[in-house]
């Protein structure tokens, strides 16, 4: 199983004519690109769910994000999204779970995986378990593997101080002051229409499992 040239030459038309009007006349176009993301996004399921069950009951077609954009507050009017995306996670896309992300587009593809921007609550809950027991999650961006594929965590939005009510000199203080707990690696467009994609996929995201599996684990004992 492998993504198709289609793909992407329906993104890039769509890049080059975001209306209604080209989307609807070339709407068979459409449905060839995204009948071959969710056949490709099948198959990373069943490729996770063999060593990550939590995600083995997701159907592709949930997992994948409309193409649809919501203008109603954006100054941006496009009516279109430009590229593909799908999150696998317990539960489902719109779920609070840490999970596995695809995101596919010309020149920007790239896979990810962690937790993306959890709620205030969520988070202080995360925060407060890290702080009693840190090493494990220090040991996880540690490992050899980990940083061979990763080098570290997104770091996007990360406070500049310690986060309120933790001491400044906490040996692991630097994970307290993730905002998001992700990473993320960039696959060329050569890359992501190569038949062994899907492989690839597989493995990163299998690199990705102790971080997802650890972070589930805090959500599951949040409350």
């Amino acid at each position: 199983m492998q993504l198709l040239p289609v793909v992407f030459e329906f993104l890039t038309a769509i890049d080059n004519n975001n209306n209604r009007e080209w989307f609807s006349q070339n709407r068979d176009l459409y449905e060839s690109a995204l009948k071959n993301v969710q056949d490709f996004v099948s198959a990373v399921i069943g490729g996770i769910s063999g060593f990550d069950a939590s995600v083995g009951d997701q159907e592709a077609k949930k997992c994948i994000y409309r193409i649809y954009r919501d203008i109603r507050f954006s100054p941006d009017k496009r009516p279109y999204k430009i590229h593909f995306g799908a999150y696998i996670a317990p539960q489902g896309k719109q779920s609070n779970n840490a999970g596995y992300y695809l995101h596919i587009q010309p020149d920007m593809s790239f896979l990810s995986g962690g937790l993306w921007c959890p709620e205030s609550a969520l988070l202080k809950k995360i925060r407060e378990e890290i702080y009693y027991a840190p090493e494990e999650l220090h040991q996880i961006l540690e490992s050899k593997n980990f940083k061979s594929v990763f080098g570290k965590l997104i770091d996007i939005e990360s406070l500049k101080k310690s986060p309120r009510n933790y001491p400044a000199d906490f040996e692991y203080i630097y994970l307290l002051k993730y905002r998001h707990f992700c990473v993320e690696r960039a696959v060329s467009n050569s890359e992501t229409l190569a038949p062994d994609f899907l492989e690839k996929c597989i493995q990163t995201y299998q690199s990705i499992f102790p971080l997802v599996n650890y972070m589930n684990r805090l959500i599951k004992i949040r409350d």
